[in-house]
């Protein structure tokens, strides 16, 4: 499950100006073909290099619903590629529909129209394939690689929460205001130490609390299935469990060891921060979503968080578009009655403090 249901649940690095971006894009735009782009001018406006997007492209060619047979006023049928590109600029600037319309030579309907073609079929071709859970060989392979990084032992995942900010909902847009004041949709997700996404869960309001989301997940249900021996880390908003370790609540009283546990945990945990800061440096749509449907944010939320794995499964090599998420709010420590699942956390932790590397 990766969509919430609500009705059944009551350092930046060098980026690229939008002027050059919309220079370049003006003057690429004119090719029909995309081995006639420069490498360099393809990677700043399509927010990837042509290899990666040659690997997307290829697992759409064949899908019979994309393939278009009808003319545009009297221009040649849309292509599969020419869909791709034109939702992969979408994705990654904050045009209007309208320009992107023109850039491309079409109806700002037919954007529309080709974006949500692609993005349905992202969903339900690629996102089984490549937002999926480490199997046993894959987990120890990361487990392996947080311990070798600094000792922390059995992480298998990062977890963290992200606000994606849009515009003001039609049906009950006050829950959709978080903290800082702006309406959001809340995007939770599971990375690995190579910042792929293993699990993401998106639909809840700005308003709610990441630990109430974390609840009214399938992962609350099956993260003690999915971990094992193993744990995702997480920031203090979170509820410890035995699958899920948090820091010590730093009450002014912490031991040594309790304050190396705290800072090693926050070393590995800080890739799902930049795992964020890349899907929202990446594809900049993402930074405020314009769309008239929730559902619709949804999906795009969902479908950037794929092509993000892809490109990443790809090699495409990732400095200049990182960026600092702005949009993470730290929650209030919630105070939760403990149960079982609870006191084997804190005791999980507690060995784990004490055999840390000193």
């Amino acid at each position: 499950m990766y969509l919430c249901n609500r009705k059944e649940k009551n350092c930046r690095y060098k980026q690229f100006s939008p002027e050059l971006m919309s220079k370049c894009a003006d003057r690429l735009i004119q090719h029909n073909d995309v081995g006639n782009y420069g490498p360099e001018d393809f990677r700043r406006i399509f927010r990837m290099t042509r290899d990666t997007f040659g690997v997307i492209l290829r697992h759409f060619e064949d899908m019979p619903n994309l393939q278009v047979d009808f003319h545009h006023g009297g221009r040649e049928p849309l292509t599969v590629e020419k869909q791709l590109l034109m939702t992969l600029w979408y994705l990654g600037s904050q045009d209007t529909i309208h320009r992107v319309a023109d850039r491309f030579g079409v109806s700002e309907s037919t954007v529309l129209k080709m974006r949500n073609k692609i993005v349905d079929a992202t969903l339900e071709h690629l996102m089984p394939k490549l937002i999926k859970w480490p199997d046993q060989n894959e987990q120890n392979d990361i487990s392996n690689f947080f311990e070798r990084k600094n000792g922390f032992p059995g992480i298998i995942g990062c977890l963290d929460g992200t606000h994606i900010q849009i515009c003001a909902p039609k049906e009950s847009a006050v829950s959709y205001v978080n903290r800082k004041g702006f309406h959001s949709l809340q995007l939770q997700a599971v990375c690995r130490e190579n910042m792929t996404f293993t699990h993401c869960f998106v639909g809840y309001p700005g308003s709610c609390h990441d630990a109430r989301v974390l609840r009214n997940s399938d992962l609350w249900e099956t993260g003690s299935t999915k971990c094992g021996q193993g744990h995702i880390v997480a920031d203090g908003a979170y509820p410890i469990q035995r699958w899920l370790l948090t820091p010590y609540r730093d009450n002014g009283h912490l031991t040594l060891d309790e304050k190396r546990y705290n800072r090693l945990l926050s070393a590995n945990r800080v890739t799902i921060e930049r795992s964020f800061g890349l899907l929202k440096g990446r594809f900049k749509r993402l930074q405020y979503l314009v769309t008239a449907e929730v559902e619709t944010a949804l999906k795009i939320i969902l479908a950037c968080c794929v092509f993000h794995n892809i490109c990443i499964l790809n090699c495409d090599s990732i400095e200049e578009f990182m960026e600092v998420d702005n949009n993470r709010l730290p929650n209030p420590i919630l105070f939760v009655q403990r149960n079982a699942n609870q006191n084997e956390g804190i005791v999980k932790r507690a060995v784990i403090t004490r055999n840390l590397p000193r």
